[in-house]
């Protein structure tokens, strides 16, 4: 046995998108992998029995993804980067009955949320813009000529005008039509009715000052249309529960984006019920993992209710709730389900991930679970430790939920320096999924310590709400944690600690040590150290900020409560050396971040380093070029290590 190796990550297989055939009998996934070689990924389509066996390789493009079955079980339709050096999207369609898979067309502006409307049709969503028409791709040199905000897209890079707009494709006849065109908006998604003669729309009405309020719209048959979101609730998603009436997902918004979100129905009327709004349930399951990858779906319509992934503090269960809202817990292993499905007979499909074991396959059927999948079976030679959950409660008498993860070597008679990891978010969770990353620091001989504190997801609304605040309880309940790990485990070494954390945890990492010298090193990632300039530069900047820092007012009629809540001005209190790492194509949280602060504190004359990754944005340690994952794990395990290793305490 032996332990896991940074370099290890170049072994996972992560699997996702599971969908049934209609007979229930067999179903397709997604398995994707990195090769080193060409430092890219490979995903492709597979297809196995529900009774486990019959494993089977659909396709051999290293690049598919997205597959769907057509309503008679017949073919699937799927998305791929075919082709040496291709960047576009094309859309394939492959007989089950045997054949090669036939390129329908490609598509420059991407293609999301695909569905079959009948056996000959389907759905989806891709940008398109005044100048770029869908079949067509500029190839000159470009201008950017910007009109509008938000013009940056941390997945897309430049907008360039473009929105997100919905089509229909007639396969047997590769005949295209788009079904909306005003580009002022964004369509977030199509959903075409059972019968295949009219859909909802959910369409971001208004992208520049209301980009996170989404309104649902039903089309008829005649095209006409009707709004049927209520005012003051934005729908973020939807699903046909009967010809006549939709489940969906809303939102108020009444404590912000800490708000959790409710199930509601609505009819084609626009008659609205809201089921779960006064039960405050933290649905999908946002629990971090760096070993995901694929995706897949979070909800489904089975026999007139809905199934929905909830995370509840540390682990994501699959829910049922009923018309009458009625919700009650379908599958609960103590882990993270990150995606299912669920066949006309019942049986369900998952994925589960846990703290000691990545993404597999799982059935459950007749109450009981089975693995199916073993593609990650070399763990099996690796000393893999398992965190231990513990709680803290804080001075206000709240209760943190908070872990260590002991090195696989651990000896109770040694002290060792420790890690704290915080997750970005703020409003995501840790908990029982599996972390490349803490599993490498732990091989490395480092205590792993980490937590979810006010502002993360799995709790209630209000638990959620640091709205103007942060770095005050968000702050105080992780230097809570760390304090009582210190007096509570003796073989950590308090003169050894170090801190890290990406996104709203590099906000806090740079928070951490302009507000404390109690750590040794520290490792800011994809940070915000400027409320101000994370205003105006990034994708989500200027209502993100609003909403979380400035209390819906912008920072030019409240600059004291940004300039406040902003790291960058409390950087004459750094003394803990600090190493920050941001991607170049970062546009959720843009260089600029890293730069102000590193410029700050080397004219200052501290002890700082940034390393900058090319060709990266904010996704760099989840699904970053394979060959820059791994340079960043190892920067991170080296400047702990010259900061926290020397004179190892026996």
């Amino acid at each position: 046995m032996r332990k896991v190796r940074l370099s290890d990550l170049y072994r996972y297989v992560s699997v996702g998108e599971l969908e049934f055939l209609p007979d229930g009998e067999f179903f397709i996934f997604v398995r994707r992998h990195m090769d080193k070689k060409e430092n890219q990924y490979r995903s492709n389509i597979w297809i196995q029995g529900f009774n486990g066996r019959d494993l089977k390789q659909l396709t051999f493009g290293d690049s598919d993804f997205s597959p769907k079955i057509s309503p008679d079980g017949k073919k699937l339709v799927f998305l791929s980067k075919r082709g040496e050096g291709s960047k576009k999207i094309g859309l394939y369609l492959l007989p089950l009955t045997g054949g090669e898979a036939i390129k329908i067309r490609e598509f420059p502006g991407g293609v999301t949320n695909l569905r079959w409307i009948d056996n000959e049709r389907v759905s989806f969503i891709s940008y398109v813009g005044r100048t770029h028409s869908i079949g067509k791709e500029d190839d000159g040199r470009k201008v950017y000529e910007v009109e509008r905000i938000p013009f940056l897209s941390n997945e897309r890079g430049y907008t360039e005008g473009k929105t997100g707009q919905a089509f229909s494709l007639d396969l047997e006849r590769n005949k295209l039509k788009q079904l909306t065109d005003n580009l002022l908006m964004n369509v977030v998604d199509i959903l075409y009715s059972p019968d295949g003669d009219a859909y909802v729309l959910i369409i971001r009405e208004d992208p520049e000052q209301l980009p996170h309020w989404t309104s649902l719209y039903y089309v008829n048959k005649g095209g006409r249309r009707l709004k049927l979101s209520p005012e003051g609730i934005s729908v973020l998603e939807a699903r046909w529960r009967k010809e006549d009436e939709l489940f969906v997902i809303a939102n108020d918004y009444s404590k912000g984006f800490a708000t959790n979100a409710f199930v509601a129905v609505v009819d084609v009327n626009g008659n609205f019920d809201a089921l779960t709004r006064n039960q405050d349930i933290p649905f999908f399951n946002v629990l971090n993992s760096d070993v995901r990858g694929v995706g897949g779906r979070q909800l489904k319509i089975h026999k007139g209710s809905l199934y929905i992934l909830v995370t509840e503090r540390y682990k994501s269960l699959l829910k049922k709730v009923d018309r009458n809202g009625n919700v009650e817990t379908v599958l609960d292993v103590n882990a993270s389900i990150d995606t299912f499905d669920i066949s006309e007979k019942g049986g369900i499909i998952f994925t589960v991930s846990t703290s000691s074991k990545p993404l597999e396959i799982y059935k459950y059927h007749k109450g009981k679970s089975r693995k199916l999948t073993s593609f990650n079976r070399w763990l099996n030679t690796c000393l893999i430790p398992v965190p231990e959950r513990f709680n803290v409660v804080v001075s206000d008498g709240a209760r943190i939920d908070a872990w260590i993860l002991k090195p696989p070597d651990f000896r109770a008679d040694r002290k060792y320096p420790t890690i704290l990891e915080i997750h970005g978010g703020p409003k995501t969770a840790y908990g029982n999924a599996y972390m490349h990353e803490f599993q490498s620091l732990a091989s490395e001989g480092y205590i792993v310590l980490y937590c979810n504190p006010r502002g993360s997801h799995g709790y209630s609304s209000e638990f959620a709400d640091i709205r103007g605040h942060y770095g005050e309880r968000d702050f105080l309940d992780i230097m809570e944690v760390v304090e009582h790990a210190v007096n509570e485990f003796p073989f950590i070494d308090s003169e050894r600690l170090g801190v890290t954390g990406g996104s709203y945890g590099g906000f806090m990492t740079n928070w951490i040590v302009t507000h404390t010298d109690i750590f040794e090193a520290a490792v800011s990632q994809r940070s915000i150290s400027n409320f101000i300039s994370f205003y105006g530069t990034t994708d989500i900047g200027y209502f993100f900020a609003e909403d979380q820092i400035g209390l819906s007012k912008a920072f030019w009629e409240d600059p004291e409560i940004y300039i406040r809540q902003s790291p960058l001005f409390y950087a004459p209190n750094v003394e803990t050396p600090l190493l920050l790492i941001h991607s170049l194509e970062d546009y959720r949280c843009w260089v600029p971040e890293a730069m102000q602060f590193f410029t700050a504190l080397r004219r200052l004359g501290k002890e700082v380093k940034m390393i900058l990754f090319p060709r990266e944005n904010h996704e760099l340690s989840r699904s970053g070029l394979p060959i820059h994952r791994e340079k960043r794990l190892k920067a991170i395990i080296d400047w702990f290590n010259i900061h926290l290793k020397e004179g190892d305490k026996a």
